[in-house]
């Protein structure tokens, strides 16, 4: 929503105005509200990468939006209760959100995988779309 409001002026704006303009098939909206409602038999995606404290209302609006699928920054809300309610709220919307990392700085992930390893029946995919190595 930046660069649609306040930051269109800005550094940056021109550009992001420009490259907008060349992308197929995507919409760019200020607000969850303007977008148009989902068309039937299709599926909608939301990422959220917004202030830590936005994300909660931000889900929540998403899942509103007709989102089916969620894919959240990291760390996703300011404390864990929260996450846990957009857990909930997602889950009762039948929403799977799926959270983003960053593998260069988090040891958790291999604390993740021999959990995973030594827990029959554990599942836990991790997704990277670095361009470098």
């Amino acid at each position: 929503p930046w660069f649609l409001g306040g930051g269109k002026d800005g550094p940056g704006g021109k550009e992001f105005a420009e490259w907008a303009a060349t992308v197929e098939g995507v919409g760019f909206h200020t607000s969850l509200d303007d977008i148009p409602a989902v068309v039937e038999g299709t599926k909608r995606c939301a990422l959220v990468s917004g202030r830590t404290a936005d994300n909660p209302k931000l889900v929540g609006e998403a899942i509103k939006a007709g989102c089916s699928t969620i894919y959240l920054e990291k760390p996703g809300a300011p404390t864990v209760a929260e996450l846990e309610a957009m857990k909930k709220e997602a889950g009762d919307a039948g929403v799977p959100i799926f959270m983003g990392y960053n593998k260069n700085v988090c040891k958790y992930v291999s604390k993740t995988r021999e959990f995973a390893a030594a827990n029959e029946g554990s599942h836990v995919t991790f997704v990277s779309n670095n361009t470098y190595e």
